[in-house]
């Protein structure tokens, strides 16, 4: 199923993540929190022929799933739920009573060992650290204490820094590497999206007010601008390597109704890759994917931007839902 010059999703094969015996079969390309049926579901298949897997979990308020894991944290009647094991025989479900407010959203770091939720309405963020053995929280951070409003956060690749950008009299880029002290990185009128590099070396804050990106050394807070002049309403951002290991960005326009991907060395532009489609998110989802576009509603499908088998966007249909998958669930501390 194909249609120049978009190409519709079926399923990225997905290195580092199997199918479970005994529960889902089929190439993994990972989990998601779907919205519209409040569930926990895999996406299953191979290109061309991709499908949302059974109901893992539901009745759920909010969830996110860690990138390439099987463990995330969701939200049930403003209960913080730990779940693990998905795809397994038993599902684990542990409840995380130090966290009181259900967030916006919440980023993970590349590894999944540490979890960010934030709020933007509520303007605070908190870090839960020791996934998967050992998930604790820290103390909630109300961003007001650094000047300004909340406007994006990112977790590094080894979970151990926290960016925050924030908007106000004078936008800033805060920098944390214990969850809770924050300090001043670098100025941004508008850091609507952040992503660190691979190797953690680099903070790239996409700056929307120019546009434009700044790619800051964290270890010395040098940093250099990348314009991207013509480039309506970017929103949001993320670093991948290419397959030689060349360093790029991808960068989702919702005006342009593109993916723009730059090469960093010589900050020029590979590809400026058409959706017929606006996006809504940059997320880490599969090994070569990335979440574009969530599903808001029940008749629309979730897309995913992958570079594999040929860079473009593709999409996992709307289909009918098919019943909860009632396997054992263990349930840790009273969580129903």
């Amino acid at each position: 199923m194909r249609s120049a010059p978009f190409l519709y999703f079926g399923l990225i094969l997905a290195g580092g993540l199997a199918a479970q015996q005994g529960s889902l079969t089929g190439p993994l390309q990972g989990y998601t929190f779907d919205a519209p049926t409040r569930s926990l579901r895999a996406v299953i298949g191979f290109a061309g022929a991709a499908s949302f897997g059974p109901v893992l979990r539901d009745n759920l308020d909010f969830g996110s799933v860690a990138p390439r894991q099987t463990y995330g944290l969701a939200f049930q009647s403003g209960q913080c739920l730990f779940i693990a094991g998905l795809g397994s025989a038993k599902i684990l479900t542990q409840s995380l009573a130090a966290v009181e407010a259900q967030p916006d959203g919440i980023v993970w770091s590349g590894n999944g060992s540490r979890a960010v939720l934030y709020s933007r309405s509520g303007n605070w963020l908190q870090a839960i650290s020791g996934f998967p053995d050992a998930p604790a929280a820290g103390s909630r951070i109300n961003v007001s204490s650094l000047g300004g409003v909340l406007a994006s956060v990112a977790a590094d690749p080894q979970g151990k820094m926290i960016a925050a950008g924030i908007t106000g009299d004078a936008g800033e880029v805060f920098l944390s590497t214990d969850g809770q002290t924050f300090n001043k990185l670098v100025p941004a009128a508008n850091p609507v999206s952040l992503s660190f590099s691979t190797d953690s070396a680099t903070l790239y804050v996409l700056d929307s007010s120019a546009p434009q990106v700044i790619a800051v050394t964290v270890a010395s807070a040098g940093f250099q601008t990348i314009p991207l002049a013509g480039l309506a309403s970017p929103m949001a951002i993320q670093a991948v390597e290419d397959s030689a290991n060349n360093e790029q960005l991808y960068i989702a326009a919702a005006g342009a109704q593109l993916v723009r991907i730059l090469d960093v060395a010589s900050q020029q532009i590979v590809q400026d890759v058409p959706l017929s489609f606006q996006p809504t998110c940059l997320d880490q989802f599969g090994s070569n994917s990335f979440v574009v576009a969530s599903r808001s509603q029940a008749a629309r499908p979730l897309w995913l931007f992958a570079s594999t088998p040929v860079q473009g966007a593709y999409f996992v249909p709307a289909v009918r839902l098919q019943p909860p998958d009632h396997r054992r669930v263990a349930i840790i501390g009273g969580v129903r």
